[in-house]
């Protein structure tokens, strides 16, 4: 029995690896919005541009929403990781096994997520390309 609270090893380094990337998405699209925004207000642009700036930050707005939840399901992930560790260590094996069992399907709503996020990114990306067609 004592062998299967090794699992719990496997995910440690997985989950705050992924909640780095997170981080840097968050960091990336936080620019790119401010630098969205003040463009839209130094500018003055009006009419179909500025529309297509506003879809697009609202497809950044998605997006931001999207890695707050990331990064939270990674966090409860972790946290339930080492519910399972803390748990193993006091040989409550059922709660170690449960928890290890949420921190394993949390992580996969994490990476689902991800997954969504990046399929919104790439339409945001062809939008720009899209833009460039018209030229």
């Amino acid at each position: 029995m004592v062998d299967q609270f090794w699992y719990p090893l496997f995910l440690f380094p997985a989950i705050p690896l992924m909640m780095t990337t997170f981080g840097n998405r968050w960091v990336s699209l936080s620019s790119l919005i401010r630098k969205t925004h003040d463009k839209i207000l130094a500018e003055n642009i009006q009419g179909k541009k500025r529309l297509r700036y506003l879809d697009e930050l609202k497809i950044l707005n998605k997006r931001i929403i999207l890695v707050r939840l990331m990064q939270t399901l990674s966090a409860l992930s972790f946290i339930f990781n080492l519910m399972t560790i803390f748990f193993g260590y006091l040989k409550f094996v059922d709660v170690a096994t449960l928890c290890f069992g949420f921190a394993v399907i949390v992580f996969m709503i994490a990476i689902i997520t991800f997954i969504i996020e990046i399929q919104i990114s790439i339409t945001a990306l062809k939008k720009h390309l899209e833009d460039l067609e018209d030229l």
